[in-house]
């Protein structure tokens, strides 16, 4: 049976983790904002997952996620390198030593398209959840 308040909690942080996300792009913490784009992501399509009444596995890869959720096949080639890229910020983004190397290439422009990415995905989510 689906529980409402796991979904309900899921999306909860969807919202914290997006929220927070600009809040790094603003302070230019862009490592930082790309990782809660990860999480923001990782999130949501837990809470669709949730929503099947399928198991969460505790997993960080977005495109192993999306395959659980049955939606993987619904996304371009462009987006699911996206969701790659995303993910690989997961780990990368906790350890210090990683930083320099992860920030190369990044800027406030990448940024910004991944929020807007991001926020699109987020949207999209929702409705497979209604």
């Amino acid at each position: 049976m689906v529980d409402q308040k796991i979904i309900q909690m899921w999306l909860d942080r969807v919202k914290y983790d997006i929220e927070t996300a600009k809040a790094m792009l603003q302070t230019g913490r862009w490592i930082y904002a790309i990782f809660m784009c990860q999480q923001s992501l990782e999130k949501c399509i837990k809470a669709l997952i949730a929503s099947e009444d399928k198991e969460i596995i505790p997993i960080h890869n977005l495109r192993r996620l999306a395959e659980i959720a049955s939606i993987i096949h619904e996304f371009e080639e462009s987006a699911l390198i996206k969701l790659d890229f995303l993910s690989s910020y997961y780990i990368n983004a906790r350890y210090k030593e990683d930083l320099n190397e992860l920030s190369k290439g990044i800027s406030e422009i990448v940024v910004k398209e991944f929020i807007e990415f991001t926020e699109d995905t987020i949207k999209w989510l929702y409705q497979k959840m209604r």
